[in-house]
């Protein structure tokens, strides 16, 4: 049975946590139900068609969990399948790209926007299209787009790595195309990169604004009636599921955020 009070979030991996951790943020006497697949993450390095065939998976999972919102916490998934799963959803579908994409354009004054993700979503041209969209309802002028794929970042953040040398080698080698595109503006494409965001604004500078698409998800939510109410908060009815190890998630997870994630469940799709 749908639960309208319910949220159901999903990402391949821990990334998607910095979703329903804002979610969690704003929205305290809200439940919700987070997925992350685990036994396939990355997914940046799988054929579309494969990625399609779990993102369908898991939202089927969620809808029957009784979700009355999906959150596609996850660019590879909302580039690929957000309008494959909203032809058959019967419950509303938020992606992440297009909100994002519409505050970078606002933001950006040079009109030179980066945006820092996996190989599929860059090569996608999700982010080119949801920014021409975006200077079209914004009336602005046009912006050049320029999206890096990084490989080497997810890996690392699954690990639990957020700092130190791999990290920032990693990061000065995607910073490079974008610093040579002279941006002013780079959005985080992947909802794992808010972890290593520190970093990126230590490289980049003062003068590069970073967008964090997990910030306008809230927006969508209130405006689909998932505003705050006064009551007891929604901890104790916040679920946690993967498809691979649960300990494993449970322990990075918890070590990524400061507190303590669960107790997180194994689910086979």
């Amino acid at each position: 049975m749908t639960d309208h009070k319910l949220i159901g979030i999903f990402d391949s991996g821990v990334g998607g946590l910095t979703v329903a951790r804002h979610i969690g943020r704003e929205l305290p006497h809200t439940p919700y139900i987070f997925f992350g697949d685990t036994l396939h993450v990355p997914y940046g390095g799988r054929r579309a068609e494969e990625v399609v065939s779990f993102i369908d998976a898991i939202c089927h999972h969620l809808i029957k969990s009784g979700a009355g919102v999906l959150v596609m916490a996850c660019n590879t998934s909302s580039a690929l399948a957000f309008d494959h799963v909203v032809s058959w959803s019967n419950v509303p579908v938020i992606g992440i790209i297009e909100e994002a994409a519409k505050a970078a354009v606002a933001t950006s004054k040079s009109g030179r926007i980066g945006v820092l993700a996996n190989a599929l979503t860059a090569g996608s041209g999700a982010y080119e299209r949801a920014c021409a969209k975006a200077v079209s309802s914004l009336s602005k002028e046009d912006v050049q787009v320029t999206p890096v794929g990084c490989p080497k970042l997810v890996p690392l953040i699954e690990r639990g790595e957020i700092d130190g040398p791999n990290v920032e080698a990693a990061l000065r080698e995607y910073w490079q195309p974008l610093c040579e595109a002279k941006v002013d503006t780079v959005i985080l494409g992947c909802t794992h990169y808010p972890f290593v965001r520190p970093v990126l604004e230590r490289i980049a500078g003062e003068g590069v604004k970073v967008i964090d698409p997990a910030l306008y998800v809230v927006e969508r939510l209130k405006g689909l009636g998932f505003a705050d109410v006064d009551g007891e908060k929604a901890e104790n009815l916040r679920r946690y599921q993967v498809s691979g190890d649960a300990l494993d998630f449970a322990k990075v997870s918890s070590q990524l955020l400061g507190q303590a994630v669960g107790p997180v469940e194994h689910v086979e799709l």
